[in-house]
């Protein structure tokens, strides 16, 4: 298994179903499989078990350091040696810089991975009940393809190089100067296969607003253990990369390169624009697919006409009361779902959220 390589593999068939009397793990399978194949999560971790301590070994510091800084630190060495006179201390902190970036991202893949994937079996309980559900999880399989997950970081790899190439820069003419751009090249393919693992999964968030065969709590669906994995696993990556536009403003101030300088505001507009669909697409999604429950049980709650009253009987509401002994309980029951929550958190994450993109954008302005 070890002996190629990640996305090449057929995905499994999902196991368990209701002929068998197993339970479905549909999701688990699936998400499983992309701990293994997903590229940024292969390169520091290989392919241990998500239950294995990976990050005792000294293997898998090896990958993730020599993945991250590797490139930078040949590139200072190979520079330093040929004493090359356009390479200067700022060359150096820039590689460092997108080496410390490197690291980011793969720590950042790996964990978002990991999270998901030790909560799995809440998603398998919750598409459980769908007819369809075989078909959500294989956008999932079918995603980890090469083809298809090699797609995004190639394009960002050709961005840079197409446009230096196009402006006919001189700066590229020199050996500082390429190496500088080969190494933004590697941290741009990172940052392809990233944001590919951020565009796809909100795609299966929208597409369960189709189902209405989802395993719900009737009373507070948006606590429902599936639904806050799906709401937290977005929600605090989207804040992450928030925070990340912000970051990438402050270096711009302090190295004066020119491959830096002209890549930060298309990188800045595309970790925003991410942060954006890994939010809104999600919240919005999971928002109206509580919402939609919700208004369907209190519907169900209402059906038998004890709770509509025109406005001229309000009168004849007080005696209404009195006389029906259940109505005591079903307005019990109403109120407990009128009042759950469309989201399973506060708003506390909102704010936090809103403050870190809106910093950003004035710092991105005041440069």
């Amino acid at each position: 298994m070890s002996g190629h390589m990640p996305g090449s593999r057929t995905p499994p068939e999902v196991q368990g179903t209701p002929d068998t009397g197993q339970p479905w793990c549909g999701f688990t399978q699936a998400w499983r499989l992309g701990f293994r194949e997903v590229y940024t999560v292969w390169l520091p971790r290989g392919r241990t078990e998500v239950t294995d301590i990976a990050i005792g070994r000294w293997q898998t510091w090896a990958r993730w350091l020599g993945s991250a800084y590797g490139p930078g630190l040949l590139t200072i060495v190979v520079l330093a040696a040929g004493a090359a006179p356009s390479f200067t201390a700022d060359n150096a902190g820039l590689l460092i810089l997108l080496g410390t970036i490197n690291g980011g991202m793969f720590a950042a893949a790996v964990l978002s991975w990991k999270y998901a994937l030790l909560r799995a079996h809440t998603l398998d309980e919750l598409l459980e009940p769908c007819g369809n559900r075989d078909d959500l999880v294989r956008m999932i399989t079918t995603a980890l393809r090469h083809r298809y997950q090699a797609s995004l970081p190639l394009a960002f790899a050709l961005m840079p190089w197409i446009g230096f190439g196009l402006a006919d820069d001189r700066w590229l003419s020199s050996a500082t100067g390429l190496l500088l751009l080969v190494n933004a090249t590697w941290s741009l393919m990172l940052l392809g296969n990233v944001s590919y693992w951020l565009i796809v999964p909100p795609l299966l968030v929208i597409r369960l607003r189709s189902t209405r065969e989802l395993r719900l709590r009737w009373n507070d669906p948006a606590r429902t253990a599936g639904i806050r994995t799906l709401s937290e696993g977005y929600a605090f990556p989207a804040v992450f990369l928030a925070l990340a536009a912000f970051a990438v403003t402050v270096p711009g101030a302090v190295f004066d390169d020119p491959l830096f300088g002209r890549l930060l505001p298309y990188l800045y507009l595309w970790l925003v624009t991410l942060s954006l669909w890994v939010a809104v697409a999600s919240q919005l999604s999971i928002y109206a697919i509580v919402r939609r429950y919700r208004l369907r049980v209190l519907d169900e709650l209402a059906a038998d006409g004890r709770l509509l009253l025109a406005e001229g009987q309000a009168a004849a509401l007080p005696a209404t009361v009195k006389q029906d002994s259940d109505l005591d309980a079903v307005l019990t029951v109403y109120g407990s779902v009128a009042g759950a929550p469309g989201l399973p958190y506060g708003t506390a994450l909102v704010v936090q959220y809103v403050a870190a993109v809106v910093g950003s954008i004035v710092a991105f302005l005041l440069q």
